[in-house]
């Protein structure tokens, strides 16, 4: 699914996983608890470049999104005027790996 992606940001904070974010572990936000922990192909629909990552937090913006994350909906914070519209959060590597220079779509599904 392409979906507006953000930078999570949060070095040294603490994730809905209990991660504690670093430079190192590829990883990335959805919002529903129940997709962490599981794998997804994450690329950038601008360069295609492509990488793997774990769903260790949950967000952005919302926690129980299930219908986007699972069943194909558009994320809900792509309706609600007071979000920038990202359905996904991506940590510092998988940003770096993905070459991002702004929030921008990417594509992304479960492996």
């Amino acid at each position: 699914m392409r979906v507006k992606a953000t930078n999570e940001g949060l070095i040294g904070g603490r994730t809905a996983s209990g991660y504690i974010v670093d430079e190192i572990v590829p990883f990335v936000a959805l919002p529903a608890e129940a997709a962490l922990g599981r794998l997804v192909c994450v690329v950038n629909s601008l360069t295609g470049a492509q990488c793997y990552a774990f769903v260790l937090d949950v967000g952005p913006w919302y926690t129980n999104d299930t219908n986007y994350v699972f069943n194909g909906s558009r994320p809900m914070a792509e309706s609600n005027p007071k979000t920038n519209g990202s359905g996904i959060d991506l940590g510092y590597k998988v940003w770096s790996l993905l070459g991002m220079k702004d929030n921008t779509d990417v594509d992304w599904w479960f492996v």
